[in-house]
């Protein structure tokens, strides 16, 4: 008798779990059919709302950069930039990264597509920086880095070479290629 009623019990519960499967798969695609076909409400829009800016691209800006020169105070004091490790790399996605000379940094960009009198329109940072000390070239790495941040504009010419300027007037100044060995002035 035991015996039975516990196969009775088992069959129900079986015939109840079956069902609310298969119930449950049949509601849901009920359900979902007049979502997907209702009013325009739903679509996408393709284009932003008024008011959001959509993120603009350079391809021009994308890629590796090597510093050339720093210029200070419109020009009034120009620092030659022989480390040939002094980079910066855009990338399409927004991010850029580089070596400041000493230390590894990362950060993101915005381009507004906005035209300046120094170029276009460019938002840089906030950076993050690795911490590594090193005294011969802090300085020079502070000076880069408060200028990168302080980005305003920037300018690639037909020379292939980009500039970076800040409100202020202060400028880096990039070359595409690297410097070899034999460019760069040894005990400079």
């Amino acid at each position: 008798m035991k015996l039975r009623t516990v196969s009775v019990v088992i069959s129900v519960l079986l015939l109840v779990l079956m069902a609310g499967c298969t119930g449950t798969g049949q509601t849901e695609t009920k359900t979902a059919t007049p979502v997907q076909t209702e009013s325009p409400a739903t679509e996408i829009p393709t284009e932003a709302p008024a008011g959001v800016q959509t993120p603009v691209a350079d391809p021009l800006l994308a890629g590796t950069w090597y510093l050339k020169l720093i210029s200070e105070q419109n020009g009034t004091a120009q620092v030659q930039a022989l480390n040939p490790e002094i980079t910066v790399i855009f990338d399409e996605r927004s991010n850029i990264s580089g070596y400041s000379g000493c230390n590894q940094y990362s950060g993101q960009y915005t381009l507004s597509g906005s035209v300046l009198p120094d170029g276009k329109a460019i938002e840089i940072g906030p950076l993050v920086v690795t911490k590594k000390a090193c005294i011969d070239s802090a300085t020079t790495e502070a000076t880069y880095l408060e200028i990168l941040q302080a980005a305003a504009s920037y300018l690639v010419n037909t020379n292939q070479e980009l500039t970076i300027t800040d409100d202020s007037g202060n400028a880096l100044v990039y070359q595409r290629t690297p410097y070899s060995g034999t460019a760069v002035p040894r005990g400079s």
